[in-house]
């Protein structure tokens, strides 16, 4: 009897610790019951930009970024999670020189982009607002050689309610798991793009678009799970830590906040447009993330799922961020991209001819603070090219070098990096000093007596230094000491005499500017005098070419009191 009791307990020990085994390990958890639980594995990448080789195009030096080491980090995650989705939210084939050396030299062969995505077995992407910035043609020869579909639910045939490419894609995996993606499009796209290259859609509001995708997903998809693939962002600020405290969006362009705390059914959001690496934020529950730009990135979602009742549900969510500099590039994709890539580069070495002076870039502060020859040359160029009283351009970011003395393809390109083509509109005196203060708002209000600052809300989250314009064809003082809307303390002609404000002025600007963007609304539905539909880049490099020579020169048109300059 008491050799029976001690195997009765002896059995009974052995039960309770298997059920502590299984408690404490999921793993073993799983292979108990075998088609109740799940992990699902999402890769994301955002704002590749054209961008495959890890270089510096600019001068060919190594960086940090590229979808060939993005192709590393992706097989890394396939050795642990073989079924792992791999997505992208946009903004895909355009931003690097191999990318406009495709879509304006060469555009015969395979996109460049669509065939590495290809052979990394891309499942899906969303549709981003620069995938329209080198027209119809170009866009659709890209999507069309894509093998994943390119999504975007808010984005219509023009006069339809009928989505131009897909809304949506369902993925299946064992178990009956259902994995819904929607594909998103930031809704701003018609305030940048040129009306030429999407006269044929009609853009809706996101958050519109995921209430009504999102229920057909869920019941007549049967998803039971929702990833949201959109081209926008999370506006956010930084804690004191640097840590992300997400703020609700208020024009419209980054929805992030409003998808997550207006939409039901979504688990996460894959977001892009913002330059900015998100690791894992949570709003109202939904897990964002974000991969920064150009492949510096690779966002890792990863879910726990368990069925119950026949439904899979979520049990725990997170995600992390992956960087590329940990890793080497793939040598597969750079050897399969290799004749792009020496086309690129012969290309970019073209000699274009040579400046007398200097208009190179050495501190940005510096370019932004004072006239310099640079800034000069470009709104000169747009304005031989167009006959216009008054111009303004921007130094689009701190990377720009400017142009060395002896001038090539790869100078202009690194100098003026977006495919802008130039119009003339017709505006008041009244729109130049708006648009004017508008651009002052890039400093911070000082003191006087300190040194210029930027305004914090042009670098973060999102650094915009292509919001801040500089101006040729006026003279104009911007006080920083001053209020917003207060700055500009001095306004004239170019005669010298005060600048009428109910006269009209046509103003040389590129394709985005001219349309508003930037926040720049007084510039809205003005009447267009000219549409030069080149870019601008072209012009840069014909102006050189037809002078041989440029002289390095400014006539200080412009300056900035109210701080102190070096």
């Amino acid at each position: 009897m008491l050799h029976f009791r001690k195997r009765q307990m002896l059995v009974i020990a052995s039960l309770i610790c298997l059920t502590l085994v299984l408690f404490l390990n999921p793993a073993a958890q799983a292979k108990q019951r075998p088609g109740k639980e799940a992990r699902l594995t999402i890769m994301s990448t955002s704002d590749l930009h054209g961008h495959i080789m890890p270089l510096d195009y600019t001068d060919n030096s190594p960086a940090d970024h590229g979808l060939a080491k993005i192709a590393t980090l992706i097989k890394q995650v396939r050795e642990r999670h073989p079924q792992a989705l791999l997505l992208d939210s946009g903004d895909t084939i355009q931003g690097s020189p191999m990318s406009y050396y495709h879509a304006r030299i060469d555009n015969e062969p395979v996109d460049p982009m669509m065939r590495t995505m290809n052979d990394l077995g891309y499942d899906a992407m969303a549709i981003g607002n620069h995938e329209y910035n080198y027209g119809r043609r170009v866009f659709e020869k890209a999507e069309g050689e894509a093998d994943f579909p390119w999504l975007s639910a808010n984005t219509l045939k023009k006069n339809s309610e009928k989505v131009y490419t897909k809304p949506y894609r369902i993925f299946k995996r064992p178990g009956g798991l259902r994995i819904g993606v929607l594909g998103l499009t930031t809704q701003f796209v018609p305030q940048w793009e040129n009306p030429d290259h999407i006269d044929h859609l009609h853009f809706i509001d996101v958050v519109e678009a995921a209430k009504k995708w999102v229920p057909i997903m869920k019941k007549k998809e049967k998803a039971d799970v929702i990833f949201v693939s959109y081209h926008g962002g999370l506006e956010h600020s930084k804690g004191p830590d640097g840590e992300i405290i997400p703020l609700p969006e208020t024009t419209g362009e980054n929805q992030v906040y409003q998808l997550a705390t207006q939409v039901d059914g979504i688990d996460a959001i894959l977001a892009g447009h913002m330059h900015t690496p998100v690791e894992d934020v949570r709003v109202n529950g939904i897990l964002i993330t974000e991969p920064n730009k150009w492949g510096t990135h690779l966002s890792v979602v990863n879910m726990n799922l368990v069925k119950e009742k026949g439904r899979w549900t979520v049990k725990d969510k997170q995600a992390k961020l992956l960087e590329s500099s940990d890793v080497k590039a793939d040598p597969e994709v750079i050897e399969r991209i290799r004749s792009y890539e020496e086309d690129t580069q012969a290309f970019l070495d073209r000699p274009v001819g040579e400046i007398e002076g200097d208009m190179t870039v050495r501190d940005p502060m510096d370019t932004r603070t004072r006239d310099t020859a640079l800034i000069e040359f470009i709104n000169r160029v747009q304005m031989h090219y167009t006959e216009a009283d008054i111009s303004a351009t921007s130094l689009f970011n701190n990377q720009v070098p400017g142009l060395p003395s002896n001038v090539t393809t790869r100078d202009i390109l690194s100098t003026y990096v977006y495919p802008n083509t130039l119009k003339v509109i017709r505006v008041t005196g009244q729109d130049v000093k708006d648009a004017l203060e508008r651009s002052a708002t890039y400093f911070k209000q000082n003191s006087g007596n300190d040194p210029i600052e930027v305004n914090p809300d042009f670098i973060s989250p999102k650094p915009q230094h292509y919001n801040y314009d500089m101006w040729e064809g006026i003279q104009y003082t911007i006080d920083v000491s001053k209020p917003e809307g207060e700055r500009i303390v001095e306004l004239k002609d170019k005669k010298g005499q005060p600048l009428d404000m109910d006269a009209e002025y046509k103003v040389a600007l590129n394709n985005y500017r001219a349309g508003g963007g930037g926040g720049y609304a007084m510039f809205e539905d003005k009447p267009v005098v000219e549409d030069v539909n080149i870019e601008i880049t072209e012009l840069i490099t014909n102006y050189i070419r037809e002078q041989g020579t440029i002289p390095a020169e400014t006539d200080d048109n412009w300056r900035i009191i109210g701080a102190q300059l070096d």
